[in-house]
C-alpha cells in the first residue's frame, strides 16, 4: 500500500487442511479500522457468524498488528489476539508484549487468521513467505518456557515465539499463550482456542523493513517522549512497573482482598516493592522498543522443583488478585503462583479469582474438605499453588474451577452465585470499584466482560455521589484506548507521557493520512459500537450491563467504608442510559439504525 505503512495483505491459514493464502485489503478498510483492536474488529464481526462454538474449528483466532509495529516509535513491541472468547461467548480482544507483531509485519502481512483444527498438534511456522506445519506432539504437554527455548532452537534467529501450556492444551477456559517468556494474551481464554485446534503456537520471522509516511513525525514524538522520560527522578512506575500501584490501589481502597469483600489489605506491605527488592532481578523481559522497561523479574523458586531458581515476572493485577484476593501476603508465594501459572499457561486474574471464590466457599462451608481434596482458607499459599496445577489439569475441584468463576458457581450452586465476581463471566481485575466513582460502569459495559483497560472515568472521588457527571470522561477514556488498542501502542505509555495528540501524530506519520481528534473520536465510537453489535448477535442487551452482587454490598473497611459501586441502582440505571445516549444506542442497549449508518456500518449488519 504505497505510502502508507499497511501492507494491505492478511495471511489465511486454515489448519484442517494445512493450507494457505492472501487476502488483499482496500485502503479504505484500512483507513475506517487503522489495525490491531480496529481492524481485528471489523474481521471477526465479518467472518464469524453468530452462535458458533468459541472451541470449534469454526471460530477464528487474529493476530493483529498496528500500522507502528516495525518503525521506530515509542512503546509498539506488541501485538493482538482477536477471537470470541470461551470464557464469556463473546468478543475478545487481549493484547500481547513481546516482538511476534514486529516479526508478523516484517514477514509481509497486517495479520494472520487461523480457523480450522490440525489432527495432530501442531506449530505455525512463518518465515516470510514460507509458511510450515511443523509437528508439535513433541511440545505437547510441556510448560511455555521449555516449549519457547525449544523452538528457538528449532527455528531461524531472531523469530518470535508464542506458546501455549497444559491449561490451553486442557481446554482450561482462562487459558492464555505466552509470548517470549514474560508476555500473556491474558484475558478472556485465548490459550483455549489455540488448545481447542491443536495450536502449540506460532512462530514469526520477517526481513523486510517497512517505511514510515513521513518519518520525521515518528522520530519527533520518540525524541520528545524519550527526553521526558529519561529526565523523570524518584518516578514510581520507572522504578518498580506495576507493582508500585499496590500502595496506590490500597490508599484508594481499591485492592481486593479476601474475594472482594473488601477493598483494603491489612498486610500490603509485604507485596510492595520496596519490601521485594530483595529478590529483584531487573527489567530484561521488557518489549521490544519499550525505553519503560516495566516487565520487573524476581528471583523465586519453582515450586515444582525445590532448589531450581526461576524468574517470575510478577505484575500488580497479579499482586491483586493472587496475593489479596487470597489473602496471601507473602511475596515468595506470590511469585510461585505467577510462576506456575506462566509456565502452565494461565490468566492469572482468572486463576486468582477462581480460588478466592474457592476459598470463600470453603469458608461457608459449601465445599468441603473432601470434594477440595485439603483444606482451603484464606491465606493457604500451598492450597492455591494445588489448585493452580488442578486447575490448568483439570483434575478434581480444578475441573470446576477450569470453567471460570461463572460457571464453576452456577455448578456448585447454593447461593455462591451471590460471591462470584464477574461481569458477563469475565473475573473482574484488581481494582474495585467502590474505591473510584463510576468504575463499576467501565466494568458493566465492557465489550469483553470486566476490564480494567475498557477506559476509567477521570476522577479520584470515592462513590459517595452520582456517577453522572463522570460517564463522559469515561466514554473519551475508552475512545483513547481504542486508538492505543489499534495501533498497537501500550496502555502504560501514559506514564511517559505519550498523549492522545501524539499519537494521532505517529498515525499520520506512520500512514500519511490526516487523523485528527474529531476522526479518532468517531473512530472510537465506530469500534465501540462494531463489538457492541458482535456482542448483541450473541444475545446481549442492557440486561447483561450489571455489576456482581458482591460489588454493590457496603465497604466494611479501609478508605472505602460505607460505600458501594454507585450511590444506588437508580444512580447505576441513570449512568447507563447516558452512557448509551452517548454512544448512540438504544436504551436496551442496542445501537440504532441511524448509529449504524452514520458510522459507515451499514454494510456489515
Amino acid at each position: 500500500m504505497e505510502g502508507a505503512s499497511w501492507h494491505g495483505k492478511i495471511l489465511r491459514v486454515d489448519l484442517t487442511d494445512r493450507t494457505s493464502a492472501v487476502e488483499n485489503l482496500s485502503q479504505k478498510i484500512y483507513q475506517d479500522y487503522i489495525g490491531g483492536k480496529g481492524l481485528g474488529s471489523y474481521l471477526l464481526y465479518r467472518d464469524l457468524k453468530a452462535g458458533i462454538d468459541s472451541l470449534s474449528k469454526d471460530n477464528i483466532l487474529l493476530f493483529m498488528t498496528g500500522p507502528l509495529q516495525g518503525l521506530s516509535a515509542p512503546n509498539v513491541g506488541r501485538w493482538t489476539l482477536v477471537t470470541k472468547s470461551p470464557l464469556t461467548g463473546l468478543y475478545l480482544d487481549t493484547h500481547c508484549g513481546g516482538p511476534l507483531g514486529r516479526e508478523i509485519k516484517n514477514a509481509g502481512y497486517d495479520a494472520i487468521a487461523v480457523v480450522g483444527k490440525s489432527d495432530v498438534p501442531i506449530t505455525l511456522i512463518i518465515n516470510d513467505s514460507n509458511i510450515e506445519f511443523r509437528n508439535a506432539q513433541p511440545l505437547w504437554g510441556k510448560g511455555t518456557h521449555e516449549a519457547t527455548h525449544i523452538l528457538h532452537e528449532q527455528t531461524a534467529k531472531g523469530s518470535a515465539v508464542y506458546v501455549i501450556g497444559p491449561a490451553g492444551e486442557n481446554l482450561v477456559l482462562s487459558a492464555t499463550g505466552c509470548c517470549e517468556l514474560a508476555h500473556q494474551t491474558g484475558r478472556g481464554g485465548a490459550g483455549a482456542v489455540l488448545g481447542s485446534k491443536n495450536l502449540k503456537g506460532v512462530v514469526a520471522r520477517g526481513t523486510s523493513k517497512l517505511k514510515a509516511a513521513d518519518p520525521t513525525a515518528i522520530r519527533e514524538v520518540n525524541r520528545t517522549v524519550t527526553k521526558i522520560w529519561n529526565e523523570k527522578t524518584g518516578y514510581g512506575f520507572k522504578e518498580y512497573g506495576t507493582p508500585f500501584l499496590v500502595e496506590i490501589s490500597n490508599e484508594r481502597g481499591q485492592f481486593p482482598t479476601r474475594n472482594f469483600r473488601n477493598g483494603y489489605f491489612d498486610e500490603y506491605e509485604s507485596l510492595t516493592p520496596e519490601k521485594m527488592r530483595e529478590w529483584y532481578i531487573g527489567a530484561h523481559l521488557s518489549c521490544p522498543h519499550c525505553i519503560m522497561r516495566c516487565t520487573h523479574a524476581y528471583r523465586t523458586e519453582d515450586p515444582r522443583c525445590p532448589g531450581t531458581e526461576v524468574e517470575s515476572t510478577v505484575e500488580y493485577e497479579t499482586l491483586g488478585l493472587l496475593g489479596g484476593t487470597l489473602g496471601i501476603n507473602n511475596a515468595q508465594c506470590v511469585f510461585q503462583l505467577n510462576h506456575l501459572c506462566d509456565d502452565l499457561g494461565l490468566d492469572t486474574i482468572g486463576a486468582g479469582s477462581a480460588i478466592g471464590f474457592a476459598m470463600e466457599a470453603y469458608e461457608r462451608g459449601l465445599l468441603s474438605e473432601d470434594e477440595i481434596g485439603f483444606p482451603l482458607p484464606f491465606g493457604d499459599c500451598e492450597g492455591a499453588k494445588k489448585l493452580v496445577e488442578m486447575i490448568a489439569a483439570r483434575e478434581g475441584i480444578g475441573a470446576v474451577l477450569a470453567k471460570g468463576t461463572r460457571l464453576a458457581a452456577k455448578e456448585i450452586g447454593k447461593g455462591s452465585e451471590t460471591f462470584a465476581v464477574h461481569v458477563k463471566g469475565l473475573e473482574v481485575p484488581a481494582w474495585d470499584p467502590r474505591g473510584k466513582r463510576g468504575m463499576g460502569l467501565s466494568y458493566a459495559t465492557g465489550d469483553v466482560g470486566a476490564s480494567h483497560l475498557r477506559g476509567w472515568p477521570q476522577t479520584l472521588d470515592n462513590p459517595d455521589t452520582s456517577a453522572l457527571d463522570v460517564v463522559e470522561s469515561m466514554v473519551e477514556q475508552r475512545y483513547i484506548k481504542i486508538l492505543r488498542d489499534s495501533l498497537i501502542v501500550c496502555h502504560l505509555s501514559y506514564h511517559l507521557p505519550l498523549s492522545h495528540d501524539q499519537n494521532i501524530s505517529l498515525l499520520n506519520g506512520a500512514t500519511g493520512l490526516n487523523y485528527d481528534v474529531e476522526s479518532i473520536s468517531i473512530f472510537g465510537q465506530r469500534i465501540e459500537t462494531l463489538t457492541r453489535l458482535f456482542n448483541n448477535r450473541e444475545g446481549v442487551s442492557r440486561k447483561d450491563d450489571v455489576l456482581p452482587p458482591r460489588l454493590w454490598e457496603s465497604e466494611t473497611h479501609g478508605p472505602a467504608k460505607g460505600m458501594k459501586s454507585f450511590i444506588d441502582q437508580d444512580d447505576f440505571e441513570r449512568s447507563l442510559d447516558k452512557y448509551y445516549e452517548l454512544l448512540g444506542w438504544g436504551m436496551d442497549g442496542i445501537p440504532t439504525r441511524k448509529t449504524i449508518e452514520k458510522l459507515g456500518l451499514g454494510s456489515q449488519i
